[in-house]
C-alpha cells in the first residue's frame, strides 16, 4: 500500500473534483490518501512535515512543508509548477482552457447568436486562456466579442466588481452571449443583469465553466456551464505521481498534460436559440416570469403590443411553434419540474402554476407526455 497526502483545497468543485480523481486512481493502486478540509490559501498543514508516507500531490500556494519532503527525496507532484513542451509553457496537468473557450464559441455559434462578450479577469491565467480560445474560435467566424476584465487582485472589491459587471452588461447589444471565465463569474452576471431588468436567457445568453452545482442551484436562472473533466485531471495527477514514485522524473514522462473539456451542461441561462425580434423574446420572458396556467394568448399579445395575428405570425418565424405550443410547452416543463424536484400534490403544483383545477392539469400533462403525472414521477424516482 502506498500512502499519499494530498494538499488540495477542498472549498470549490474544482478542488473537491480533483481529489475525486485522485482517489479513483488510488483506489485502483491501492494508495492511503492523507488529506483535510482546507481552503485556497491555506498554508500546507503542519501534520505534513513530518509525513513518512510516499509521494505528495500539492496545490498549495505555500509549499514550505512539502519543499523539505522533496530535497528529502520524497517525489512532490505540484499541479502549480510549470515545464516546457515544444507547445510551449503549460501546466504540468491541467485542463486544456483554449478548448475550453473554443467550447463557449461553438456552443453560441450553434444557438444563432451575432453578438458576443467575455468576463473576465485580466491577472489570472485561467481566465486569460479561456478567453484567447474564446475569441480565436470567434475571429474564425468573423466576430469579435466585447470584455471586460475585472480590476486588479490588489484594487479588487465587492463593489467594484458589482459596478463594473452592472456598467459593461449594460452596455452589451441584445441578444448577445456572454461567455464567464468560470461559474462564480457567471453567477454574478446573471445577478447583475436581473438588477437590470435584463431578461437571462431572452436578452443575455450565460456560459459560465466549473459545474458547479452551488452557483447553479443558487443562481436564479440556472446557470448553463462546461465541464472542463477535473475528476480526469485528478486521475492523471495521480498517474504523473505515480511514475514519480517509480523513480522517473519529470521530464522522462510522456503522459497527457492538458485535459480536454468533457462537455456542455445546458440549463436555462443559455436554453434558448437566439432570437432577435424584441417582440418575440419579450413573449419568451413573460412565459418564463409569470404562472403559465393563468396566461392567454389574448393576454400576452396585449403585454406584447401587437395583435393576436401578428404574435402568432412573429413567434412562428422566429421560433418554428405557435404561441399556443409554446405555452402548452412551458406548462408542461412547469409540472415536470414540479413532479421530478418536489413531493407536493398535485393541487398544490396546479396552484403553483395558475392552473384553477389539478384535473385540468392532468388532462394537459398526459395529452401532452402521454403518461399521467403519477406515471411520470414514479419513473424519476421521487
Amino acid at each position: 500500500m502506498r500512502h499519499v497526502a494530498v494538499i488540495v483545497e477542498t472549498s470549490t468543485q474544482y478542488g473537491r473534483n480533483l481529489i475525486r480523481g485522485i482517489a479513483r486512481f488510488g483506489r485502483l493502486h491501492d494508495w492511503q490518501i492523507h488529506f483535510e478540509y482546507r481552503g485556497k490559501t491555506a498554508a500546507e498543514p503542519d501534520w505534513l512535515a513530518d509525513f513518512k508516507g510516499d509521494g505528495v500531490i500539492t496545490t498549495s500556494p505555500d509549499q514550505q512543508h512539502s519543499r523539505a519532503l522533496r530535497k528529502q527525496g520524497m517525489p512532490v507532484f505540484d499541479l502549480q509548477s510549470t515545464l516546457l513542451d515544444p507547445a510551449g509553457e503549460h501546466l504540468i496537468v491541467d485542463s486544456d482552457h483554449r478548448a475550453v473557450g473554443k467550447m463557449a464559441a461553438e456552443h453560441f455559434i450553434e444557438k444563432g447568436h451575432r453578438h458576443f462578450a467575455f468576463l473576465g479577469y485580466s491577472d489570472h491565467n485561467v481566465s486569460r486562456e479561456r478567453e484567447i480560445g474564446f475569441t480565436d474560435a470567434l475571429s474564425a467566424r468573423g466576430h469579435k466579442p466585447r470584455r471586460h476584465h475585472t480590476p486588479e487582485r490588489k484594487a479588487r472589491s465587492f463593489e467594484s466588481l458589482q459596478k463594473g459587471d452592472l456598467a459593461f452588461i449594460e452596455s452589451l447589444p441584445k441578444p448577445c452571449a456572454l461567455f464567464c471565465c468560470w461559474d462564480e463569474v457567471a453567477f454574478r452576471a446573471v445577478q447583475s443583469a436581473i438588477e437590470l431588468q435584463i431578461a437571462v436567457p431572452e436578452d443575455l445568453a450565460v456560459l459560465g465553466v466549473d459545474n458547479d452545482p452551488v452557483f447553479s442551484s443558487t443562481s436564479r436562472i440556472p446557470l448553463s456551464s462546461i465541464d472542463p473533466d477535473i475528476i480526469r485531471m485528478g486521475f492523471l495527477a495521480a498517474s504523473w505521481l505515480a511514475e514519480l514514485m517509480a523513480g522517473k522524473e519529470l521530464k522522462q514522462i510522456k503522459l497527457e498534460r492538458l485535459v480536454p473539456p468533457k462537455g456542455l451542461v445546458i440549463r436555462q441561462s443559455t436554453a434558448l436559440d437566439a432570437i432577435e425580434d424584441p417582440v418575440v423574446r419579450r413573449f419568451l420572458e413573460l412565459l418564463r416570469q409569470q404562472k403559465p396556467g393563468l396566461l392567454s394568448i389574448e393576454e400576452l399579445s396585449r403585454d406584447c403590443h401587437v395583435s393576436r395575428r401578428l404574435l402568432e405570425q412573429r413567434v412562428k418565424a422566429a421560433t418554428g411553434k405557435t404561441p399556443r405550443q409554446l405555452l402548452s410547452q412551458t406548462l408542461v416543463e412547469g409540472i415536470q419540474r414540479f413532479l421530478s424536484q418536489t413531493d407536493y400534490t398535485l393541487a398544490h403544483i396546479a396552484d403553483l402554476l395558475g392552473f384553477e383545477h389539478a384535473e385540468r392539469l392532468s388532462h394537459l400533462f398526459r395529452r401532452q407526455t402521454g403518461k399521467t403525472p403519477g406515471e411520470y414521477r414514479k419513473s424519476t424516482g421521487v
